[in-house]
């Protein structure tokens, strides 16, 4: 992990980042308002931010969800050998069925991935 990233997890963690909701409690700068400045309904948190706007849920949420959907089912594919050679995550795009050998007739692997 670059040094950056960790950085940035860890004020992320210590909820150190400037929100909104930072600025007017912890830098105690009044004319500073707290709401979310996306959907304007909450307090702008890092929890806010990460899990709870409305305004992100529907298209922030969704592809951060499926980012991280197609890593699992790279790594699934590969532990199960349903997939040659290593692409890098962010090229890997997963087909709808994978079959190998090891499949029955119905295209439904039985090959237990967690041997």
């Amino acid at each position: 992990m670059f040094a950056e990233t960790e950085g940035f997890l860890t004020a992320i963690q210590d909820q150190v980042i400037l929100t909104r909701n930072y600025k007017k409690y912890v830098l105690k700068q009044p004319d500073i308002g707290e709401l979310c400045s996306r959907c304007g309904k909450e307090s702008e948190t890092i929890q806010h931010i990460i899990a709870a706007c409305e305004q992100l849920a529907p298209t922030e949420y969704v592809k951060r969800h499926d980012r991280l959907a197609k890593v699992i089912h790279q790594k699934l594919a590969e532990a199960a050998e349903l997939i040659d050679g290593k692409s890098p995550y962010y090229n890997y795009t997963p087909a709808n069925v994978l079959e190998n050998e090891m499949s029955n007739c119905t295209g439904i692997a039985t090959y237990d991935v967690w041997q």
